[in-house]
């Protein structure tokens, strides 16, 4: 595993509550999915403000921030919406699937559950993806790894029979944080 320093600025980053329609296609996005708890919204806020908040509360619907990184040559204003994970709020998230050139499929390192339900939100993402999104499978909270319920290995090999992406994060401590978010945005457009 990689550990990533986080000596870098967080240029144009901007924080939005979603209206009724989902991204435009002038920026990239990238979509945040995974059950409720598992720390999407702090992963959104450590990559795009470097802040970390001990008392997140649930998301309702969908939530975006923008963040520019240099992907390549070019600089890349990309969306990240930060989708809730409670099933009552399905119909409005998978909206914001369409036209998302990356997913990050979030499950919690401590909880098992979590992970268990995977393959249900890669059914619903490819129900309603473009065929090219880039899709990383990511295990958060490794901050935690006393209290961990799903084996590295596991999750890795899942990744890989499906041909996922797969990194372990911890949105705390900003352990990979950064490498997620930019190795799904460059993937989008073939750059290492």
């Amino acid at each position: 595993m990689i550990k990533m320093s986080m000596a870098c600025a967080w240029p144009e980053a901007e924080t939005h509550v979603a209206s009724d329609t989902a991204s435009s296609s002038s920026s990239p996005s990238v979509v945040l999915i995974g059950e409720s708890g598992v720390g999407k919204t702090n992963l959104l806020s450590r990559f795009t403000r470097n802040e970390f908040n001990h008392d997140s509360r649930t998301t309702i619907g969908v939530e975006f921030s923008t963040r520019t990184i240099l992907v390549g040559d070019a600089l890349v204003k990309a969306q990240i919406w930060d989708t809730a994970g409670l099933e009552r709020y399905r119909a409005i998230t998978s909206a914001y699937y369409r036209g998302a050139v990356g997913a990050l499929l979030v499950f919690d390192i401590t909880k098992h559950q979590t992970y268990d339900v995977v393959e249900r939100w890669l059914k619903e993402l490819y129900d309603h993806a473009e065929a090219t999104i880039v899709v990383m499978l990511v295990g958060n909270k490794t901050d935690l790894a006393q209290a961990r319920e799903v084996p590295t290995e596991e999750a890795k090999m899942y990744a890989e029979n499906n041909g996922l992406l797969f990194v372990e994060t911890s949105a705390l401590d900003s352990t990979n944080v950064e490498l997620a978010f930019e190795t799904i945005l460059r993937g989008r457009w073939g750059v290492t």
